[in-house]
């Protein structure tokens, strides 16, 4: 079978190992290429071959694997290698004197990523393509960052849920012709969709094009991912090349200024016209590996409120302290989120953190990271899934908490019921963390679905209760609970289900009565509320008039005994007084 087929081996040291065939019968050498040697995280510049893999080194680009392929008497070329999980890059060198090849570096063409049509990519005409195989994720590994890798880079098993790829043929801001911008959309895109697709732009490296982001990267699976996880709301992603500076393959072919003056004046009026994107800052990311993320730098200074997030993957801005400062007076009080990362085979992050403190300083996120990876597409592809999943919009446009208020009596053992309303755009992810603040008592907590527990040796006289959105941390919303010290009249409890014994999935009916012990007609009325637990289950219900009615179905519950706890909260006036337990039989 032509391409990399990935099969599971329990030799191999990763637990996988990839099979490349290539078919030509006229070549007359084959070998493969790729990053694919590894390096240690703990002996830094010391490579090994893909079978001394294990625990704690990496695949990585900065010096070239190359491995001969054997030829069968059909033209097929081939070797086997075994890898770690991800989506890595490789490619071809083929001899074929037929084409007049020597040592020509060419994608797999047995490979399903789209590519810009002819050879107008600047990776083919400067002899620097990249293709990506992608692994899975095998035990024996035993590294979370591997495992994480291959939950977001590998193609999505549903096909559904897969976006798609296509590259649009249009005019650089110099007149430039024969250029081409890459563009995900993300499954189902609904060009006619009421709320605008958030958007981002991707800028490559120095010898890089249109394809980096979108093949050895790997974004369009670790959005296909992070979508479908409900991490982050459908996203739209454009990629250009920015090689249109003159005729050459060197690096006066990409002039920094020009890249930013043709994605702000050029590419993004086009997208806008051709696409349902954001027109807003705030939907608006630029993000750039290597030479790519030196010229957000450009970018961010000559167009300051164009975009609302930026990423620099291996790729730092040069500021002035004048430069911040005009940054900051442009965009004044809107938001503004900087992201600096690398791979922890480049070099420390001294610098990213120098450039991410200037911008704190001036009152705007900004954070920076290091993966294990080298200077290459890899590493890109990790920070970009930690940049989008991370730091780039959430979907999460607000947080509410039912009951707002709620008002309890000290001294008893109290469970209130929360519910968090999360307003999301489509695909995002409602989940919240429950929180409790103010809390004197250990055995006052909340659970993971907001079921709140007051012990009764609580002091405290109020109690936050905090919802927080997991994946927009900034999104969050609390509600109050007051607790007040009952009064030094008691009340007596009373409570008697009809009848005491039912068939299983009947309801038993319980009634409550909470009278004031003292039998003068002048005594206060009890008010406050029961809390019932049968089966399980605890229901929260009111006092009218110092009585309830309580519903107990027995839905789930197996024939046997079950006991019904009953407790008064009290109330400014009368005190609780000891539960009231009855045996209700299930038959």
């Amino acid at each position: 079978m032509q391409g990399a087929t990935v099969k599971a081996d329990r030799h191999s040291p990763t637990g996988y190992t990839v099979t490349f065939v290539y078919r030509n019968p006229d070549a007359t050498q084959v070998r493969l290429a790729g990053d694919l040697t590894v390096l240690d995280v703990n002996t830094g510049t010391t490579r090994y071959q893909p079978e001394e893999w294990q625990p704690g080194r990496y695949h990585s680009g900065g010096t070239e694997f190359l491995r001969d392929m054997t030829r069968d008497p059909k033209g097929n070329w081939s070797v086997s290698v075994p890898l770690h999980a991800g989506g890595l890059s490789y490619w071809y060198r083929v001899w074929d004197p037929t084409q007049g090849w020597e040592n020509k570096r060419i994608w797999d063409p047995a490979s399903t990523n789209p590519r810009p049509p002819g050879e107008s990519s600047f990776r083919v005409r400067n002899n620097d393509v990249l293709d990506a195989v992608h692994v899975p994720y095998a035990k024996k590994q035993n590294d979370p960052v591997l495992r994480e890798r291959a939950d977001y880079e590998l193609p999505i098993a549903d096909r559904t849920k897969r976006g798609s790829v296509t590259y649009v043929p249009y005019t650089t801001i110099l007149g430039d012709s024969g250029h081409y911008l890459g563009v995900y959309l993300p499954a189902n895109y609904d060009a006619n969709r009421a709320q605008p697709y958030k958007v981002a732009y991707l800028a490559h490296g120095i010898f890089g094009d249109e394809t980096d982001f979108m093949v050895p990267a790997n974004v369009p699976n670790i959005l296909d991912n992070m979508t479908a996880k409900g991490e982050i709301e459908p996203t739209v992603v454009v990629t250009m090349g920015n090689h249109f500076t003159g005729t050459s393959l060197g690096f006066a072919s990409y002039n920094q200024t020009n890249a930013a003056n043709n994605l702000v004046q050029t590419i993004l009026p086009l997208i806008e016209r051709s696409y349902n994107v954001s027109t807003e800052r705030s939907g608006r990311a630029y993000a750039g590996f290597s030479y790519g993320g030196m010229t957000g730098g450009v970018v961010i200074k000559n167009y300051p409120t164009t975009f609302a997030f930026y990423g620099h993957f291996s790729g730092n801005p040069s500021l002035t302290t004048q430069d911040y400062d005009t940054i900051a007076n442009a965009v004044g009080d809107e938001d503004l989120s900087v992201f600096l990362g690398n791979g922890v085979f480049e070099g420390n992050l001294n610098a990213q953190n120098a450039i991410a403190a200037n911008f704190r300083a001036r009152g705007y996120a900004a954070a920076t990271t290091q993966v294990p990876g080298a200077h290459d597409g890899m590493t890109a592809g990790q920070l970009f899934t930690i940049f989008a999943r991370d730091h780039l919009w959430s979907g999460v446009d607000s947080v509410a908490v039912t009951p707002a208020t709620v008002h309890l009596t000290k001294g008893w053992d109290w469970a209130r019921q929360f519910t968090a309303q999360v307003t999301t755009n489509e695909g995002v992810s409602p989940a919240v963390t429950w929180s409790v603040q103010g809390a004197t008592s250990t055995g006052t907590t909340i659970s993971a679905d907001g079921l709140l527990s007051v012990a009764a040796t609580e002091t405290a006289s109020s109690l936050t209760v905090m919802a927080t959105s997991v994946l927009d941390p900034t999104k969050s919303r609390s509600a109050q609970v007051t607790l007040t010290p009952a009064g030094t009249a008691r009340a007596v409890v009373k409570a008697k289900a009809a009848p005491a014994s039912v068939v299983r999935g009947g309801t038993f009916e319980l009634t409550v009565d909470v009278r004031a012990q003292s039998p003068h007609r002048k005594a206060p009325k009890v008010t406050g509320e029961v809390a019932v637990t049968f089966g399980g289950t605890t229901q929260v219900v009111a006092l009218r008039d110092g009585a309830a009615v309580v519903k107990l179905p027995t839905d789930g519950l197996s024939a046997g005994v079950y006991p019904v706890h009953v407790a008064y909260s009290g109330d400014q006036v009368h005190a609780p007084t000891a539960g009231v337990h009855q045996q209700l039989r299930i038959r």
